[in-house]
């Protein structure tokens, strides 16, 4: 098992410490049922974590998407019942200081009513980023640029962080690639993550058989992403087989006016390392594909006028956006570094459990104007 996800399985477990304990007053005071709860808790969490990491099965069926459904409901209690715990841990030695300590603010936050609260809450938050994970929108984006004739326009599709079999089921997949068909978009760009290590056999035969139902005239365009190489195939080789064109630190000239450049993914336990263009032409519009948002500053000072990406998911999980941002030049949207705009899609799908709140799923519809 890779370190990264083992890592996870750690984190769940330091956090079920908090919940066991935040929790067991719900129980009767008997030992016997103290026991069997802490027991309870403990295999649910690391049922939990195992199947955020590894899945179950070949195939994503009801069985399966009924086991997302109930480890993305725990994951959510466990993780942000710990969260609530602290705070009022921290609301009442606030209370000891100032010599409170027996408010109604206190008391009630050692009572049996605010654990159900919380419990209540959480639950419910959980169904609701579980549905968010399956509405998937089409954003717009719009960049000008006196690249292209005035009032010339190209539309791009930037499709990011399936993980199909956790963010988009295998009898989803048609419905996606219709609805990016119905964009009318000139390109579509996969900018990595399309699979990890629990897509089931039956999303990537569903994959197989929508990516040459493609209808954008320009074709579409693929580079990987940090866990698309953890799947049971080869996503390279799926992509060429079906008729999408692969950019492993290159370029394609796509029309007379605009200049693709695909950025291979620089993981070092990989032994990716970061390749800066060094032959892109000032006169024409350099879109750069990218799975992460980083390094984008080089890209930029290269000559890059767009930088297209995915990775970060948007803010996948509540209280997430500070540490995606601190390892990525950004998160979500659109924003502009050295004079390149930065478009960073939220994706269509996520990694780990099938949830995503606050941020929402989408398409990004990327529309490049000349001025």
């Amino acid at each position: 098992m890779p370190i990264f996800f083992r890592m996870v399985v750690v984190f769940m477990l330091l956090f079920l410490v908090g919940t066991a304990t935040f929790y067991i007053d719900l129980f009767p005071k008997k030992r016997i049922c103290k026991i069997i709860a802490i027991a309870a808790i403990v295999l649910v969490n690391v049922g939990t974590g195992y199947f955020m990491v590894n899945g179950l099965s070949e195939t994503d069926g009801f069985f399966y998407r009924l086991c997302m459904f109930l480890a993305t409901i725990c994951f959510i209690i466990n993780i942000y019942g710990a969260v609530f715990y602290l705070v009022s841990l921290l609301i009442r030695f606030v209370c000891w200081i100032i010599k409170k300590r027996d408010s109604k603010v206190s008391t009630f936050l050692k009572g049996k009513c605010y654990r159900l609260c919380v419990l209540g809450f959480t639950v419910l938050l959980g169904i609701a980023g579980y549905i968010s994970m399956s509405i998937v929108n089409v954003y717009d984006y719009e960049v000008y640029t006196d690249k292209l004739q005035s009032g010339k326009e190209y539309s791009f599709a930037v499709i990011t962080d399936l993980h199909l079999s956790t963010g988009v089921y295998a009898n989803r997949v048609d419905d996606l690639f219709e609805k990016i068909n119905d964009t009318g978009c000139d390109a579509v760009l996969f900018v990595g993550d399309i699979a990890d290590n629990k897509t089931s056999k039956a999303a990537y035969e569903a994959l197989k058989e929508a990516l040459p139902n493609n209808k954008a005239p320009l074709g579409a365009f693929y580079v990987d992403g940090n866990h698309d190489d953890s799947g049971k195939e080869n996503m390279r080789d799926l992509m060429r087989i079906c008729g999408v064109r692969v950019l492993s630190d290159e370029k394609f000239e796509l029309t007379p006016e605009i200049t693709l450049y695909g950025r291979n993914d620089p993981r070092s336990f990989r032994g990716g390392k970061l390749v800066i263009p060094q032959d892109l032409s000032e006169e024409k519009f350099n879109l750069i594909m990218t799975h992460q948002p980083v390094n984008l500053a080089d890209f930029a000072a290269a000559g890059g006028d767009l930088s297209v990406s995915g990775h970060t998911h948007g803010e996948q999980f509540p209280l997430m956006y500070p540490i995606i941002a601190a390892s990525n030049d950004a998160v979500m949207g659109h924003s502009e570094i050295d004079g390149m705009d930065v478009i960073v899609s939220r994706g269509v799908g996520g990694w780990g459990l099938h949830f995503s709140l606050p941020s929402p799923k989408e398409i990004a519809l990327v529309h490049v104007i000349g001025k």
